[in-house]
């Protein structure tokens, strides 16, 4: 990923975007990239219709409230994927494309109260994830996963974290979902790229 980046964050039902970037030495930048926008699929694992939510901030750093869709499921499982945009480029710039090029150093990670899964110890709750694809290293990625979804309400937080090594050390290291459930991102290396949460029902 080009090393300047801007932090997309969303806490609760909030959305702010703010100056700080990391480059691959975990130094911050003054020239950033935006992320507007962040795009959930869950398409059925049996076929049918694919469910599409996203947050999405169409002015950037503008000042201007983003918009966040609810998640509304039924029962079942599905391929859930996610993908960034920058919407403020003509056309849309696919951030994912970048993720993906340096899977090495990201990771994306599922919380909140409607998720039980690697990073989230939520026992009982209506989003139950685990993680369907790697990187080089075979470390989870989390841009394609699978979900099976009961009937439930709550918050799914979806984070990128951008991990690059540090006193060329790795940082993105095995167990790193894990680490977040037991003691949250402090308990981790690295920077916060995007973190946006969406209110999920599942029927």
């Amino acid at each position: 990923m080009r090393p300047s980046l801007t932090t997309l964050l969303c806490t609760c039902l909030s959305l702010a975007i703010a100056a700080a970037a990391c480059d691959d030495s975990g130094e911050s930048e003054n020239e950033n990239e935006v992320f507007t926008t962040v795009i959930l699929t869950f398409t059925p694992s049996g076929g049918g219709t694919p469910f599409v939510a996203m947050v999405n901030d169409p002015d950037g750093d503008g000042g201007g409230a983003p918009t966040i869709d609810p998640i509304t499921l039924s029962a079942g499982t599905f391929n859930l994927t996610v993908k960034f945009e920058d919407r403020l480029e003509t056309p849309a710039e696919d951030i994912t494309v970048e993720v993906m090029n340096e899977s090495d150093q990201h990771q994306l990670f599922f919380t909140g109260t409607a998720v039980n899964g690697p990073a989230s110890n939520q026992t009982g709750a209506p989003l139950t994830q685990a993680y369907g694809d790697m990187d080089a290293k075979g470390l989870p990625l989390g841009l394609t996963n699978s979900v099976t979804a009961a009937k439930g309400t709550g918050t799914l937080t979806v984070t990128l974290r951008h991990l690059p090594p540090l006193n060329d050390k790795a940082v993105k290291v095995a167990g790193l979902a894990m680490m977040v459930r037991d003691g949250g991102f402090p308990a981790i290396g690295g920077n916060t790229d995007v973190q946006v949460s969406f209110p999920v029902t599942v029927q």
